[in-house]
């Protein structure tokens, strides 16, 4: 674990976004239960920390994916503002009104995207979202996520 990611981690527990409950686990969107839930949603609440987050995913976006055009996930547009990028927003679904739309936001077929997620468990969400993408004509570079389970990965 390197440095930034040490200090976030303390930085959610100091938040108290990190949750235990041995006798009443949570449940996932992936319908997994487990004892331990990470509130990442809490981080929009405390500045200092949203600014660790992004500046953190900015320098391994930079590191990981210099050639990224575009970042696309949910809440995360102070990355790419940081960044400077433009950003596109994924719904876990096409909406089921309007322009139904999935991906939000303009993207040119061939932009190189990197995808942002706030936690990751068994990855299903995250493969819906690239798929999403792909659709709409993006090259997906990768993926960053504050906070993972390292679960093996969704079967599709």
């Amino acid at each position: 674990m390197n440095d930034s990611a040490k200090q976030i981690a303390g930085s959610l527990l100091q938040i108290k976004a990190i949750k235990l409950n041995p006798t009443n686990h949570f449940t996932w969107a992936s319908g997994w239960y487990s004892p331990i839930y990470c509130d990442n949603r809490k981080i929009l609440s405390y500045p200092a920390v949203r600014k660790q987050v992004y500046e953190a995913f900015a320098a391994l976006i930079a590191e990981k994916y210099p050639q990224a055009e575009v970042l696309a996930g949910g809440a995360t547009g102070a990355i790419a503002e940081k960044m400077g990028k433009p950003f596109i927003y994924v719904r876990s679904a096409p909406k089921s009104h309007g322009l139904t739309n999935q991906v939000e936001g303009e993207v040119k077929p061939g932009a190189k995207v990197v995808v942002i997620e706030d936690l990751v468990s068994t990855g299903g969400s995250s493969l819906s979202a690239v798929e999403a993408l792909q659709k709409a004509g993006c090259e997906v570079l990768g993926m960053v996520a504050i906070f993972t389970y390292g679960f093996p990965a969704a079967e599709k």
